[in-house]
């Protein structure tokens, strides 16, 4: 947990205190050596991501609490750094990322446009407002300051630079472009700019290498900067690491795998220090009407199986502060139903892992090393079953010989009943200022298993309390859960919401105020 202090500005003129000023800052040391990153001293390959500051619905217009509990989840799924695509945040995600220990590369504002001389005395003005804004947080290491996927002029990225330093004059302050520019400290191309893997390991400039940007394009468009060998048999829908939960066990494997393969190739770059998948989250798009969905999440923060494959990568030693997931994990990648993959992926950071079908050992063993996992700290286990026979599959994570965590799976049943439950990550609903939380309602069979299949049109209702529900309503469930907003005012009362849906048992929940609802 990084160590924050409240540092007090007091500007006094004639013996009298005119103006003061609260500022929380942090003390770090954070370095480009020779051989990479240094943060406070210590070598890190730094593993990312990045994200839109956007919620369904909402859009950008969400409560400080609700960027808290984002930045919640990108410090849960394993990562050490969100890269700003492509703006800078709100404060309350910095201040987030300060307090949680999450990297930030921030970014300046735009996208593929390079515009007229107004234009760019305009980015230049707003590099300057962004590192005046944002320079006091301990959380940023890299400035992006370039125009992302832009093709710039050389004076413009002159003069991008010469305004950060300015703005910035201390030294490790990094500046970032895409392009491979000697104005420049690092060089952070996505996957696609170039033609992997070869391209990162015969590098040959004295700058790093950031990796900005992989797993979703280089897989979307086929052998866009990166010369794909395998799975040429599937059909591009398939292939894609565009996935949504809807879209079932095999493809939601097939986009945890591509993004795999890859950070396992970026690591064999000799300048290479550190990489951001994309995306975090899926999003909506200006120019389509259609979810980008590579994200390791859904758009209502739902993890699908790739999030599992990053948790797996922090060490099983690394613990963090009690409000956040850490330590040994083990999760199986798999619904176990009639049609599931008899191949089964467990991801973990343990030694060993020991797999069970209805208490039958199917077999333990070490992770699976090839040549797409190699690289990585904790590669994938991978076991493969002869047939299905429901019942219950159980991984069971071994350090040092001794079992320290296990997970189950289990065949779902029939449909019976709405379970509820709303997601604050560590961060309680604001009691005096509007706030919102996600609220799903899961379709499980009488164990509480939830039916991956499901997509039973829910009803919400809220039956009482200071808030409103936004979103589709009724809504039709997407690989068993239907979500909904919940929208507080004033919390200061109990909030009581059902969710209902034809031959299924009604959901309830309660949320009462309290410190910690």
């Amino acid at each position: 947990k990084p160590n924050l202090y409240h540092l007090e500005v007091i500007v006094i003129a004639n013996n009298k205190i005119i103006d003061t000023y609260l500022e929380k800052i942090g003390i770090r040391k954070s370095e480009i050596k020779e051989d990479g990153y240094y943060l406070n001293d210590k070598k890190l390959y730094i593993t990312g991501t990045n994200q839109h500051q956007e919620y369904p619905y909402l859009g950008y217009a969400i409560s400080d609490e609700a960027q808290y509990r984002d930045a919640v989840k990108i410090k849960n799924a394993g990562f050490d750094l969100v890269r700003m695509s492509h703006y800078p945040h709100a404060e309350a995600f910095l201040n987030a990322c300060d307090e949680l220990g999450i990297l930030v590369m921030n970014s300046l504002t735009g996208w593929q446009f390079f515009g007229n001389e107004t234009f760019q005395k305009n980015a230049l003005q707003d590099i300057r407002e962004m590192a005046r804004r944002d320079r006091n947080h301990p959380s940023i290491i890299f400035w992006e300051a370039s125009l992302n996927e832009t093709q710039m002029s050389e004076s413009f990225m002159q003069e991008a630079t010469k305004a950060l330093k300015e703005e910035l004059p201390f030294p490790h302050n990094y500046s970032a472009c895409w392009i491979d520019n000697p104005n420049y400290d690092i060089f952070i191309p996505a996957r696609q700019h170039g033609q992997a893997p070869n391209y990162w390991n015969n590098y040959k400039e004295n700058r790093k290498i950031f990796i900005a940007e992989y797993g979703d394009w280089e897989y979307y468009a086929q052998n866009a900067g990166f010369n794909q060998t395998e799975f040429a048999n599937l059909k591009e829908e398939e292939r894609t690491s565009r996935q949504l939960r809807a879209h079932g066990e095999k493809r939601l494997l097939q986009q945890a795998y591509n993004f795999q393969e890859a950070a396992n190739s970026n690591r064999k770059g000799v300048n290479t220090i550190g990489e951001a998948n994309w995306v975090m989250f899926d999003y909506n798009r200006g120019y389509s009407n259609d979810l980008e969905s590579s994200g390791i999440s859904d758009i209502f923060r739902i993890p699908k199986f790739s999030y599992s494959f990053y948790q797996s990568q922090r060490d099983a030693d690394v613990i963090l502060d009690s409000k956040l997931t850490s330590g040994p994990m083990v999760k199986i990648a798999n619904n176990w139903t009639e049609t599931s993959p008899l191949n089964l992926t467990v991801y973990s950071n343990c030694d060993e892992v020991a797999l069970y079908l209805n208490d039958v050992l199917v077999g333990k063993q070490k992770p699976s090393i090839h040549s797409n996992s190699d690289q990585l700290k904790h590669p994938p286990f991978l076991f493969k079953l002869d047939k299905f026979f429901p019942g219950t599959l159980r991984a069971e994570g071994f350090i040092n010989g001794a079992k320290v965590v296990s997970n189950i799976v289990k065949t779902p049943e029939n449909p019976s009943k709405i379970e509820l439950a709303y997601d604050i990550s560590s961060k309680p609903i604001n009691p005096d200022f509007p706030d919102m939380v996600f609220v799903y309602a899961k379709i499980t069979d009488a164990n509480g298993t939830i039916i991956p299949t499901a997509t039973n049109e829910i009803t919400f209702i809220l039956a009482e309390g200071n808030a409103e529900l936004i979103g589709e309503n009724p809504v039709k469930a997407e690989a068993g859960v239907a979500t909904i907003i919940l929208k507080t005012t004033y919390f200061n009362k109990l909030i009581s919401i059902t969710a209902s849906s034809k031959n299924l048992q009604k959901g309830n929940l309660e949320i009462k105020p309290s410190l910690k609802n």
